[in-house]
């Protein structure tokens, strides 16, 4: 049980992440069902009434703990994209996809944000999580301006948000809540890759300077 109250920012931030890993590590454990404020007090190692001081809500516990990982996500795909100088459109979508497949709680909790977790939280929490999550992506943009300059701030911004859709969909499909044999699950990464890249393509392809089509000799007598 927890010895001291935290007393300054540094020592609440420490707090907040203590709760939230302890939530992830039960998380996992339990097969991806949520535990209960108690069990994640105790696994924290503070009292139920000082877990409830920073989160409202376990549902709060874990929307802050699905922007944690989309934050690392941001980070992860920026980093990468930027450490090369020629960037394909395979590389960038193989960059979206890793950090999924690396971190498979962050699709579980996906899965849950919209029927589970955003529905049971204060419309402050709620706001907060969506505005810290386009700014995010709003991050991201700098680095993908290289690919194509042609491209305006707002149609990466609206391709990262798609792309970010896509993935939960893909996730969703790849991880059935049940198995039933007749049908095929397909492979996460493989529809992810099919889901993503036309829509990259067609934006890094993308020219704002289209070639003017060239009129035939019959065009020019018809007028046409």
């Amino acid at each position: 049980m927890e010895i001291k109250k935290a007393k300054n920012q540094k020592q609440k931030l420490q707090r907040v992440n203590g709760i939230l890993t302890a939530a992830e590590a039960l998380f996992i454990d339990s097969g991806n069902i949520l535990p209960s404020a108690i069990e994640i007090a105790n696994k924290a190692e503070v009292a139920k009434g000082t877990l409830y001081i920073y989160f409202r809500t376990k549902e709060a516990i874990f929307l802050a703990l699905l922007e944690r990982h989309l934050q690392n996500w941001i980070i992860s795909v920026e980093t990468e994209t930027r450490r090369y100088e020629a960037t394909t459109v395979d590389d960038v979508c193989n960059y979206l996809i890793q950090y999924w497949v690396d971190n498979p709680q962050f699709g579980q909790l996906c899965r849950i944000s919209d029927a589970l977790l955003e529905s049971h939280v204060d419309e402050k929490v709620y706001t907060a999580f969506h505005n810290k999550t386009v700014n995010g992506l709003k991050r991201m943009v700098p680095a993908l301006k290289d690919l194509n300059p042609d491209v305006e701030a707002r149609e990466w911004l609206n391709l990262l948000q798609r792309s970010y859709q896509m993935l939960t969909l893909a996730w969703v499909e790849s991880h059935p809540k049940y198995h039933i044999s007749l049908r095929k699950v397909p492979d996460f990464e493989t529809l992810s890759f099919n889901l993503l890249s036309p829509f990259w393509q067609e934006l890094i392809q993308y020219s704002k300077h289209q070639p003017v089509e060239q009129k035939t000799g019959w065009r020019k007598l018809l007028g046409n």
